[in-house]
């Protein structure tokens, strides 16, 4: 049986990032870098991410593991040793695309051998100060049991689709001022779009109404936090490129490049490859404002499903997956209980 998988690249709208007291250098608030096409990028955490689609899923009223107590500030598990996992029985939306690993076991594991280093040190020095060699007896390892379910879900690191040149804003922190304390700090910003990939191997997901819920959030995301802290930044699709196949590369991953000549965005490389026949463009469904461009009508031209809408988009792929039969038909109806 082939292997379905699905990907995408998600690109945002243009904003302004910051991260309002956060991490910091000295008394400057800053952005996470990286460098991509030898220059110097911003970026959010894929973790980031995780934690706003996993927090989608709790706001929808989904069954979740692991939900976020914003009075506590702190993560509450119904079954945080995952003891009631049970594929064949109803699943947890977030461990069922997310997978999990308690690591408990091996950590007890690691205690038992750092006590038997001590043990032998102690040994050690025992016999040297008797002048006597130490006789050990062998003791059989206690090996822990991991307890983990592999992510059928990977999220790639968000990347800015321009590059940073140094934006700064200076800032006071209001109320009073205490002597010899600094009230000044500056921060880190970046007008920029980002583009983030993912890939769901299909045939891993237990519950296949959890691929729907996915595709839901995707779309319509909570604020991603991370280096944005208390600051507005729509991680929505602007425009978005999905490919359902059974390769296991998915050949569009960041596919979207800066144009700094036209101050916009290029899809070149991703054009290369589909009239090229790497990626097949009935494969492909692209949607948004992408869809109003020359590269748009360039890849309906080519075969691809080429939409104006965002939401018309995620009906689609729900059609698709469903259309591959079986347990599948059950992605085709959105708002499916989880």
């Amino acid at each position: 049986m082939a292997t379905n998988y699905l990907y995408g690249t998600v690109l945002t709208g243009e904003a302004v990032a910051a991260n309002n007291r956060g991490e910091n250098i000295g008394n400057t608030t800053t952005l996470q870098k990286v460098f991509h096409h030898d220059d110097l990028h911003t970026s959010v955490s894929a973790e980031a991410i995780r934690f706003a689609i996993r927090y989608r899923f709790q706001l929808q009223g989904l069954r979740v593991n692991r939900s976020y107590d914003g009075g506590l500030g702190k993560l509450v598990y119904v079954d945080e040793k995952r003891t009631g996992w049970d594929p064949s029985r109803e699943v947890f939306v977030d461990d069922d695309l997310m997978g999990f690993m308690d690591a408990v076991a091996a950590a007890k594991e690691r205690e038992e051998e750092e006590g038997d280093e001590a043990e032998d040190d102690a040994d050690a020095s025992g016999a040297k100060a008797t002048g006597k060699k130490g006789k050990q007896a062998a003791r059989p390892k206690v090996r822990g049991k991991t307890t983990k379910r592999p992510s059928p879900l990977a999220v790639g690191r968000a990347v800015s689709l321009r590059p940073y040149r140094g934006e700064l804003s200076y800032n006071a922190v209001s109320g009073d001022k205490t002597e010899n304390k600094l009230s000044l700090y500056s921060a880190e910003m970046h007008t920029t779009e980002y583009q983030y990939s993912f890939g769901l191997n299909l045939g891993d997901v237990v519950d296949k109404r959890n691929i729907g819920h996915l595709v839901d959030a995707i779309l319509d995301p909570p604020p991603v936090a991370g280096n944005h802290a208390r600051f507005a930044y729509d991680f929505s699709p602007a425009s978005i490129v999905l490919r359902l196949t059974h390769a296991h590369s998915s050949r569009i991953q960041n596919c979207f490049d800066h144009d700094e000549a036209r101050r916009t965005y290029k899809v070149d490389r991703l054009l290369h490859r589909v009239q090229s026949g790497d990626v097949p463009a009935g494969e492909l469904i692209v949607a948004g404002e992408i869809a109003a461009t020359q590269a748009g009508s360039r890849l309906k031209e080519l075969g691809a499903t080429v939409l104006p809408g965002i939401a018309a988009a995620g009906v689609e792929t729900r059609a698709r997956i469903a259309r591959l039969g079986g347990p599948f038909a059950a992605v085709a109806a959105s708002g499916a209980g989880g």
